[in-house]
């Protein structure tokens, strides 16, 4: 049977046109718009993103070829000033809402069996501008460049918030855009070693595990023994300078621990006084997961090259690129597929325009098949309503 949709189209039916517009309308996205909507922009650039196109007018040429699944799409050709122009001038609120929506999308899709314990990385990565094109973004010398700040879930292999700010913001004070909730354990390196933000989470209950700095001063209050492979010491402590008595006045836990893969001596410091220190340990060797998630979108999409010079319109496109991924994630959840997110991202990027069903690309079996593809025509009512 021949299949009327693209794979591109389908993709899209993930985010309703409603909503899209809903979001466009509350930020004024379209006002006084003649030819370019945001969702055209929006449709191109995520074209953009999962084709791989490398520069504006690679975009534009690219996406205009395809001038036969514009009305299948709700878009037109489109021209390259109109673009740059949106680029430059939209309202970045528009993606960021479409952004969240597919996120706590891509959450209800998660399955049942996702482990209990709610553990938060924290981290962030700076992606790196020219300094002569993007001045607006200098943090050194020499260098210009943006960071992104990520909470990433382990067990669901998501990212859970985010947020964008220039490079030179250092990431504690990031730490004031982040949500915290209440029984949830976080994890973060050295750069976030913040004593009154750890005080807040004991507050709320929450449990936090970082690394300690060498320059810190504190009192031993009590040795445990040392147990589990690698463990070096584990102690009570309670931090003894001045301004560490008020910020953080509680019993904390200083764990040092020697990594096996390099004999590096770690030291750990948490308000967990009671979880194995062994445990504490591998809490934080977690951490190298949102550093693949960070090295997967550096690889994979393309934020790298950007297609405009101004602040507004580079946040567009990181937004865009986020969503692309998310898009990707759902389209493994909604169809249990095995392959990994790499090998359905590449073939997904090839096969975009073609006219066959996305699961078919990787389910051969039928029955499974039929079922995800009657889920996708659902989604497309949805996606015209």
């Amino acid at each position: 049977m021949k299949y009327h949709n693209t794979i591109f189209r389908q993709l899209l039916t993930f985010i309703p046109r409603n909503r899209f517009q809903a979001a466009v309308d509350r930020h004024d996205g379209d006002h006084r718009i003649r030819t370019l909507s945001c969702w055209d922009q929006f449709v191109t650039l995520l074209f953009g993103q999962l084709s791989g196109r490398i520069s504006l007018r690679d975009l534009v040429l690219s996406f205009n070829s395809k001038g036969s699944h514009h009305y299948h799409l709700g878009t037109k050709a489109i021209k390259r000033s109109s673009l740059s122009d949106a680029n430059n001038k939209r309202p970045v609120a528009v993606f960021t809402e479409t952004f969240f929506y597919l996120l706590q999308k891509v959450r209800n899709h998660l399955p049942s069996s996702i482990a209990t314990e709610i553990v938060r990385l924290i981290d962030s990565t700076t992606i790196s501008l020219n300094l002569e094109q993007f001045k607006w973004a200098k943090f050194r010398s020499t260098k210009s460049g943006i960071k992104l700040h990520v909470v990433y879930d382990p067990n669901a292999q998501i990212p859970v918030f985010y947020s964008m700010t220039q490079a030179k913001i250092n990431d504690r004070k990031a730490l004031t855009t982040l949500p915290i909730m209440p029984g949830t354990t976080y994890v973060v390196d050295r750069a976030y070693n913040d004593y009154k933000w750890y005080y807040d989470l004991t507050k709320q209950s929450s449990t936090f595990v970082g690394r300690m700095k060498s320059s810190a001063r504190y009192t031993v209050l009590k040795s445990n023994t040392p147990k589990g492979d690698g463990v070096i010491s584990d102690e009570i402590i309670r931090l003894s300078s001045p301004t560490a008595q008020r910020d953080c006045p509680i019993n904390l836990r200083r764990i040092c621990f020697l990594r096996e893969e390099d004999k590096k001596v770690l030291v750990f410091i948490s308000n967990d006084l009671k979880r194995p220190a062994i445990e504490i340990a591998d809490l934080y060797k977690q951490r190298w997961q949102i550093e693949l998630f960070f090295k997967w979108v550096k690889q994979n999409l393309k934020v790298k090259k950007f297609l405009g010079r101004s602040e507004n319109a580079i946040k567009i496109q990181i937004l865009v690129a986020m969503i692309a991924y998310l898009l990707i994630k759902l389209t493994q959840l909604t169809g249990k597929l095995s392959p990994s997110l790499q090998q359905i991202f590449r073939l997904i990027g090839i096969n975009l325009t073609s006219r066959r069903s996305i699961y078919a690309l990787f389910n051969p079996d039928p029955a499974i098949r039929n079922k995800t593809e009657a889920t996708s025509q659902q989604d497309l009512e949805l996606f015209y309503a």
